[in-house]
C-alpha cells in the first residue's frame, strides 16, 4: 500500500508595529484601470467535449462463451503489426476481474472477440499487460494492449511465418492502470538485451544469445512480460528466473509439444545459439525478473 504524507503549510499571524501607510492603495483600484464590465458572453461557460462512447460491458455469461486469450490460444480476430503501429504507452494494466473483454477496434458498436484472463495459464501467477495506444472515451477510453495468444500459426494457407506478437482493444475501465518507466528491448542485429529508462538512459546491458534464420528470435515486434517465475523441471536455467514474453516464434508453430513462447532465460553453454529463446547471464535474469509483470518488451 502507498503511504501517502500530507505537508500542512502554517502560516502563523505576524503582528505589525507602527504606522501602515496607504493601504487603501491594495483595495481601491484606480478607476482609469478599472476591469471593463463582465459581459453576457464572458460570464457563459465553456461547453464540455462530448467523449465518445465505448463498448458496454459484457454479461459474466457473455465472457465465458468468448475464446480465451492465452498462449496455446489462436484468436483470428486478434490484431498485430499490420493492423495497427503499437508504441508504447510506458502503463502497465492489469484485469480488475478474472476475465475482461477483447476487442478488435475501440468502437462503441465492436462486439468482443475474446477474452483476458487475469492469471497467466499453467503456472497460475497474477496477470497484467503492456499498453500501447489509446483511444479517447468515456471512463478512460480504451487501451490497446498486448496478449500472450495468436492471430495464425506458420504454415496456415501456405505461408511460412505467422506474426509474433498479437494485440486488442480493451475497455481502460477494466483495468487498473499503473505508469512505468521501464521497458525491455532485445536488438536481435546487435545480440543484446537491454534494460532502458524512458529518459533514454540504459539502465542494464550485455550480449545475448538468440535463435538462427531457421529458428529466430522475433523481431519488430512489440510484447510483454508475461509471468517471471522459477521452474526446477527445466534444468538448464539452473534455478534462475524466466521470463517469459506474450511473443511467438514466427517460424515454428510448437515446441517441445507446447505454444514456440520466446523467453529470456539463463543457459549454462555461453556459446551457440537458441530456438528463438533469448539466453542471458543469470544476472541478468535476475534484473529482468525484478520488473512488474506487464512491462514493454521491445524486439528490435
Amino acid at each position: 500500500m502507498r503511504r501517502r504524507t500530507w505537508i500542512v503549510a502554517s502560516v502563523a499571524g505576524a503582528a505589525l508595529i507602527g504606522t501602515v501607510v496607504c493601504v487603501g492603495l491594495a483595495l481601491v483600484p484606480d478607476r482609469d484601470q478599472a476591469s471593463p464590465p463582465t459581459t453576457a458572453a464572458a460570464r457563459r461557460p465553456t461547453p464540455t467535449p462530448t467523449l465518445a462512447a465505448v463498448p458496454a460491458a459484457p454479461s459474466a455469461a457473455e465472457l465465458a462463451a468468448l475464446p480465451l486469450a492465452f498462449h496455446d490460444a489462436v484468436i483470428p480476430a486478434l490484431l498485430d503489426g499490420s493492423d495497427v503501429h503499437p508504441e508504447n504507452g510506458w502503463q502497465i494494466a492489469t484485469p480488475n476481474e478474472q476475465l475482461v473483454a477483447l476487442y478488435a477496434s475501440p468502437d462503441a458498436d465492436a462486439a468482443p472477440i475474446g477474452t483476458l484472463s487475469a492469471t497467466v495459464s499453467t503456472v497460475e501467477l497474477p496477470a497484467a499487460t503492456a499498453v500501447w495506444g489509446r483511444s479517447a472515451g468515456v471512463d478512460g477510453g480504451m487501451l490497446l494492449v498486448s496478449t500472450p495468444a495468436r492471430n495464425r500459426t506458420p504454415g496456415d494457407g501456405g505461408v511460412p511465418d505467422a506474426p509474433s506478437a498479437t494485440f486488442a482493444w480493451a475497455r481502460a475501465a477494466d483495468f487498473s492502470i499503473v505508469d512505468t518507466d521501464r521497458t525491455i528491448r532485445v536488438d536481435v542485429a546487435a545480440d543484446t538485451v537491454s534494460v532502458v529508462a524512458r529518459s533514454g538512459q540504459v539502465v542494464a546491458s550485455e550480449p545475448a544469445r538468440l535463435g538462427t534464420p531457421d529458428d529466430p528470435t522475433p523481431t519488430a515486434t512489440a510484447t510483454y512480460v508475461e509471468a517471471a517465475y522459477v521452474d526446477a523441471r527445466v534444468t538448464y536455467t539452473q534455478g534462475n528466473p524466466i521470463i517469459l514474453t506474450g511473443a511467438h516464434s514466427s517460424r515454428i508453430p510448437s515446441y517441445g509439444g507446447n505454444a514456440a513462447l520466446t523467453a529470456l532465460h539463463f543457459y549454462p553453454d555461453p556459446t551457440g545459439s537458441s530456438h528463438g529463446c533469448v539466453r542471458i547471464s543469470a544476472e541478468m535474469t535476475k534484473t529482468l525478473a525484478a520488473l512488474p509483470v506487464g512491462t514493454p518488451i521491445q524486439f528490435t
